[in-house]
This record gives C-alpha cells, structure tokens and sequence, in this order.
C-alpha cells in the first residue's frame, strides 16, 4: 500500500506555456462543464454537475443525492483508446471520511476495466492481466495522482513523486473514459484537471503537469514578475483578463525542493495591490505563486517564477543588554545587532515598568553596537533596560529580553561633600575649606600663582597641603584642575588616606608611562590609567572614585578606566594636595574637592562645570 502525502516531494520547475502535445487525448478543466480542450473532441456528459472550487478555478463534485447523477461518461472511440502505452493525470480529493471512490476509469459493461484510480487502489488490465495495489489517501485534502505505463512497467505516481511500480506488458482494452462512476462511485469528493495521454510521460512532465492548468484561466494574474535589483523580492503582476468579482491575492512561497501548490502552509500574505514586497525571509531561492481569491471562494493561481532573495529586507536582531548597578547610575554593555543590510543604529530604553513596550518617552541614549554606556538615574528603583536596532531600511527590531536592575539612589552632592578647596587665598599657609565642613589645610612648600579659576598652588618637591580630620564611610571621590609643567612622572599628586583601613585613593597626572592615573594602595594591578598622556602647560580635570569594589579614573569629565579591587575605606581619613615625597615638577592644582561617597559619571562631569568656590 502507498501512502499518498505532500512530504517528500520533488524539485519542481517553474511552469511555462506547454506546447501542443500529439500524445495528449484528452484534457478536461471541469470548469462548468466537461469539455475536451485537447482539441480532440472527446467530449463528456454528466446529468446532474456539482461544481466546487478546485486546485485550479472549479471541480466536479459527487455525493450521495437520491436520484442525482453526477457521473461523467466520455464515449468510446477509436481516438480515445491507448493501446500500448498511457498516462492518466487528475488532482482527486476524497471526503473527510474517507470513503472508497473511482475517480476516472476505463470500462466496458461486463468487463474488468481496462484502467482504474481510485481513492483506495489503481487498477490496470495489461494484455488481458490485472495489476493492482491498494493506495493511502489523507480525507479532505487535494491530492495529484498519476498512472503511467509504457509497454513493460506500470506506475503510480503522488504529486509527480513515484510511489510504486510493478511489471507488466501488453495491450490495454478501451471502452468509455468514466469520471466519478465506473464500478465504485464514487459517495464523496471531487476531481479536477484530467488528462489522458497515449505515451508515458516522463517524471519532469509529470512534475509540469502537477503545477499547470489544463486551460488558461482568465481569473489568474498574469505577467507575475520578481525584482531582485534590491536583492531582496519584490513581485509585480497585472490584474486577470477577466478580474470580475477578484476580492484579493494570495501571495505562495515554496521551497524549490518542494512542489509548488498553493496551501494554507505557502500563503505568505494576503494583498489587495497588484505589487508585494517579500521584506524577510530566509536569504537563498524561492519559487512564488499569485493566487486571485473571486467573491465564491474559487482560487485562481498564476504561474510559478522562481527568485533569489540574497539580501532580503529582514528587520535587524536587537543587541543583547548586560546591566551592571551602582549608586545613582548603571553600566549598560551593548552587545552586536545583526542584519544582512547592516545596522544604522541602536536605542537603548529604561523603564520602570516590567516587559515594557519601548517609545520615545523610554528612550535614553544610542550607543554604538559593542559599547558601554554609563546611565544616570535620579531615584532608586528598580529599572528594566531593552535595546531596539535599526537598520538600514529604518526597520526596528523587536525590542531585546528586559534586563532588571535594582539601582540605589545617587549621592547627594551637597551632603557628600567633605572637602572643597579653591586654593584663592594667594597667600600665607592657611587653606581654607569652602565645604562648609571646616576642614581647613596647611601649606608647607607650595606657591601661590595664577590658576585655572582665581589663584592656585604650585608644587615642587616636598610641597604639600595637609586636611586633617576627615572622617570616611566606604568610599571616596577625589578631583582637581591640574596643570603639568614638564612630562615627568608622578605617582600622585592628590591623596585621601583612610587610616582607620590603612587604604589611600590616589590620583597622579602623569604615572606609569605618562599615563593619569587612579589607584588605591599604589597597586599597579589596580591602577586605572587614561588611553594617553595629558598635556602639558593645558588645565585638565582628572578625578578618582572608589566605591570600596571599583577604583574609576575620569579624565575631563569622561570615563578613562577602572578596575575591580575590593578594599575597606574607613575611619579617620586626611587630604593631601601636592606630595611630601616626590617631586611634582611645577605641577599646578586647583579646584580640589573630595566626597565621603563614590559619585556617579554625571556628577564627575557636573562638579569639572561647577563654578569655582567662593
């Protein structure tokens, strides 16, 4: 037994007008009636047609009616015989339960048929020899089915697919060509697009004959065309010749291994236009079919066009988010968007709401692919991120998974402030603390000269500003103008010192290969350095953060590098503006202020903006 189903099928190519085929005896449409459009004039009659939407345009239907008859008969003539060799083709399609049916025939009263197919078994009388196996056909479903024999081999052919073969040689009787009737009639179903041939055709006829109407529809799209200049699909086609009562069109894509009949499965899309933009799928080769849908159900499809898309108009994929929380702020890495086209752009959204959908009131910046971004919040919360990409077609993404943070609250500037020093006092050893904290400093070996705001202090060798006093809670920001007299280097010319942990945050202008740099201890492993020197003779604004996990340099308000070092930073804690052991060379600091909590990108770069002190 064979059993008779769509999977498996072969590579089919696209349909084209067939010409004139000698071997062809008889063709029937069943378009409102069973005409023979081979030209050969075997004509049918059938007393009571039932006709119902087909695989191409209508079909003949059969069912149970008392006193209604809707077999075909084609009467015997010496034009319809086939001898020695045959091809019978027809789309069939039992009820959905399935019942026993003859769909075509050839049989004289009393004899054997000389050929039968039916829903459950084919039947062919060969030299006076039956040959028959039983087949397997799923209810309710269109199916293509095909008995070929060529003198010495009978086969069954589903969908243009061989399913069986068995020997056979001899003549084949004659008699009426039946359609629906013979010796089973059929209780239930229907059949479209019979032909009958006097040769065995061949497997890549076979295949054109599954895909191709036997007349031209005037209700099918013509000229059905795909532009892939774009490198994407774009399908083009002109209104049927007769476009009277077409509601819409189907557009089908098939894989070109597989046979091109229009499904529920191959529907695509559903267009009132006379134009369709494929837009994406998969990038490799497609076959396409146009189906024109009429106000009774009837579908009337196109030929088929195959069409490589090798750049289709896929929207991107959004770039995967990793969220790191800090205090007041969050570290969001932008991982990479893809796209065949490429990528213009990245929108980055917060919310405060879970799955959010993004819009232009979550919009927060647009990172580059394989970036970070350093995002501020005013409030804690708990905040969930997604990322949106844009392509070259300005096609969004869907937006990526939601990522949650839970953010505590920035520092408040004004609390946190410990130490402010604008180093305007010109003269003496006195430094007074504009914080409003009184932690006033004395100078010992520094110069008074013109700074990057009102006055500032030049430091030689052992010159020094010491803040005593200080009282640290975890962690520590640290910032100054400064100014390089030479390219020299210096391991630190602003120190916080927390005695109680014995830890210190230091920033130098020009440490390790010229570079600026924080570092807690005077750990080179956690020293985070800028990408280049500062220059000299030019007023640069470095600050230091360490939050007790991170140790972060910003140069002019930027972030220039940071390293993860776990310390405590507690208890009594001192200042120290210029050094008491090294040579700062002429160096020049001005606007120096410290903060008792690691503040946040944005606070850096709001403080470097600040007005001076008063």
């Amino acid at each position: 037994m064979g059993l008779i189903m769509m999977a498996g099928t072969p590579v089919i190519a696209p349909a084209a007008a067939r010409a004139a085929d000698d071997g062809l005896v008889a063709a029937y449409a069943m378009e409102g009636e069973v005409r023979d459009l081979s030209g050969n004039g075997h004509d049918g009659t059938v007393r009571d047609p039932r006709w119902v939407p087909g695989l191409f345009g209508n079909a003949l239907a059969f069912d149970r009616e008392p006193g209604l008859d809707r077999t075909v008969v084609v009467p015997d003539a010496p034009g319809l015989r086939t001898p020695s060799a045959m091809t019978l083709t027809a789309w069939v399609r039992i009820g959905p339960e399935g019942e026993s049916c003859t769909f075509v025939s050839r049989v004289r009263h009393g004899q054997e048929p000389s050929f039968r197919l039916g829903a459950d078994s084919w039947q062919v009388r060969a030299g006076g020899v039956v040959h028959g196996e039983s087949l397997g056909m799923l209810p309710d479903e269109w199916i293509h089915l095909a008995l070929v024999y060529d003198g010495t081999t009978i086969r069954v052919h589903g969908y243009g697919l061989e399913i069986m073969s068995v020997p056979a040689s001899g003549d084949l009787g004659d008699g009426p060509l039946v359609i629906g009737g013979g010796d089973a009639p059929c209780p239930d179903g229907a059949v479209d697009e019979v032909r009958l041939y006097r040769r065995a055709l061949t497997v890549e006829e076979l295949e054109r004959d599954v895909v191709t109407a036997v007349a031209p529809d005037p209700k099918a799209p013509r000229g059905l065309a795909a532009d892939v200049s774009s490198r994407a699909v774009r399908l083009s086609w002109e209104a049927p010749v007769d476009s009277g009562g077409i509601t819409g069109y189907e557009i089908h894509r098939f894989d070109p291994h597989t046979l091109a009949v229009p499904s529920d499965q191959t529907r695509v899309a559903t267009v009132n236009a006379l134009t369709y933009p494929e837009g994406c799928v998969e990038a490799g080769a497609y076959h396409y079919r146009v189906v024109a849908l009429d106000s009774s159900g009837t579908r009337h499809p196109s030929d088929v066009i195959p069409a490589v898309a090798d750049k289709p108009e896929c929207p991107p994929t959004a770039p995967v988010l990793q969220v790191e929380p800090f205090n007041g702020w969050a570290r969001v890495h932008v991982g990479t968007a893809a796209d065949e086209r490429g990528v213009t752009g990245i929108q980055l959204h917060r919310s405060t709401t879970p799955d959010f959908t993004p819009t232009a009131q979550t919009l927060v910046a647009s990172p580059a692919e394989r970036s970070t971004h350093l995002d501020h919040v005013d409030a804690a919360g708990t905040y969930y991120y997604r990322s949106v990409a844009v392509d070259t077609a300005s096609q969004l993404s869907e937006p990526s998974p939601s990522v949650t943070a839970a953010i505590s609250a920035p520092p408040d500037l004004q609390q946190a402030l410990s130490g402010w020093y604008g180093l305007d006092e010109g003269s003496g050893t006195a430094v007074h603390d504009s914080s409003g904290k009184h932690h006033d400093g004395v100078l010992r070996n520094g110069t008074w000269v013109e700074g990057k705001h009102g006055r500032a202090l030049r430091f030689h060798y052992d010159g020094v500003v010491k803040a005593p006093s200080f009282q640290a809670r975890g962690a520590v920001t640290i910032s100054a103008w400064v100014k390089r007299a030479t390219d020299g280097t210096d391991y630190g010319f602003l120190h916080h010192y927390a005695h109680g942990s014995d830890s210190a945050l230091r920033l130098s202008a020009g440490g390790w290969f010229g570079l600026p740099s924080a570092h807690v201890d005077g750990n080179d492993a956690n020293r985070p350095a800028g990408r280049e020197p500062i220059p000299v003779g030019v007023w640069t604004h470095l600050a230091g953060t360490f939050d007790g996990t991170y140790c972060r340099l910003y140069v002019n308000g930027e972030p220039a590098g940071w390293t993860h070092f776990e310390r405590d930073f507690h208890g009594p804690s001192e200042l120290r503006i210029g050094s008491s052991m090294e040579h700062l060379g002429g160096m020049v600091v001005d606007e120096v202020r410290t903060y008792d909590q690691a503040l946040t990108p944005q606070q850096i770069r709001s403080i470097m903006n600040a007005p001076p002190a008063a």
